[in-house]
Formats: C-alpha cells, structure tokens, sequence
C-alpha cells in the first residue's frame, strides 16, 4: 500500500495563544507521540490532513510522517484529531508514531454487500453495528470491511463478527462474539397458514 508523506516542522512555542496565532496563519497544531518516545510539538498543513482525513481510509491512512531537522521519516497514523464545534474546521491533530511490523487495533466501517435469497422475497434486514474493530499492521488496514449478503442461505439468519470474511493479515477484536447482521424471513398470517393446510 501506498503510504502518503506528510512533512510537518517543530515548533518551540506552546498554548492557546500561540495556537490561535497559528490558525491564524492557516497551520495546524500538531502533536507526535510514539511509544517510549518524548512527544514532539509540531506544526502541520490543514489541507493536507483534511484530504487524509477525508480519503479513503481516514484517520487509519498510513502516513510517511517527516520532522524537519531529522533525519528520514517515520510511519505514523492520526490518533485523534479535534475539529471547531462551530466552523467545523481541523483544529489540532495526534500523529502517532508507529513500527512497520507493529499491530494496531483500529476502527473500520462495516457494510453490507449485495442481497441475499431471504431480503428478494421479503426478508428484512437489520445492520446492527457501522463498524468493526479490527487488529492489523498499518500497511495492511482496510478502509471498509464488506460482507456479501448473498452468501447467506433462505430462512432467518444471524451472523456475528467471527462469520465476516476479512482480508490476509486482518482480524476482529472482540470480547463476546457479537451480532452484526440479522435478517428476518416475513412471517405469514394466520390467513395464509390456513390456506396453505387446505
């Protein structure tokens, strides 16, 4: 996967009024934390994080993340990020510094693919979860996790987070094996019974 490069530069200063300054001039503050490493203040480009935030795997895109005055890049992620209750703007970001082989558990959204035999006749569906939590490299995250609802066999039906089929290298977190699609055949009424033992 493609990782996309971010350069951001350090900054000495700290504060609300020196972060109001900065969006002023149309920078963002930032922060770097990595494990067992010392947080490193930074100033980044909104636009360019609005784009990562908005792409196709949000906050999970990996990112070739440079410091000015060091040396190479390090692969991060967005850990979080805080947005203008009002004007909705990017208002500061967490970059979290992250090893290649290091196993993240992360937020993907869940989606039904398709239709099964049960939803052409009647059936109704019920989406009981948006997303999944799911553990992987940063490399390997997907930015949706699809299940094909044409897999699933005519009757009531109820599949749980271990049934979804996820790509190499991808697994569910979870504690107890939760519900995530249910589907529900049409129920027939007491007419219908009556004529069907006729």
């Amino acid at each position: 996967m493609a990782r996309t490069a971010v350069t951001v530069s350090p900054r000495s200063e700290a504060g609300k009024g020196i972060s109001h300054r900065l969006r002023a001039e149309g920078k963002i503050p930032a922060v770097v934390y990595g494990k067992g490493q010392k947080p490193v203040a930074v100033v980044a480009n909104p636009k360019q994080l609005v784009a990562i935030l908005n792409g196709k795997l949000g906050r999970n895109t990996p990112i070739d993340l440079t410091i000015e005055g060091e040396q190479g890049s390090h692969l991060a992620i967005i850990k979080d990020y805080q947005v203008h209750a009002i004007k909705r703007r990017l208002t500061h970001v967490d970059f979290w510094r992250v090893e290649p082989d290091q196993k993240l558990v992360l937020t993907v959204p869940f989606k039904r693919a398709g239709k099964s035999v049960a939803e052409k006749q009647g059936g109704k569906v019920r989406v009981t979860r948006d997303d999944i939590n799911v553990s992987c490299v940063a490399d390997k995250a997907p930015a949706v996790v699809e299940f094909d609802m044409a897999s699933i066999a005519l009757g009531d039906a109820n599949i749980h987070v271990s049934e979804v089929p996820l790509p190499e290298g991808v697994e569910a977190v979870y504690k107890h094996d939760y519900s995530l699609v249910q589907v529900l055949m049409p129920r027939a009424s007491a007419a219908d019974e009556e004529e069907a033992k006729a």
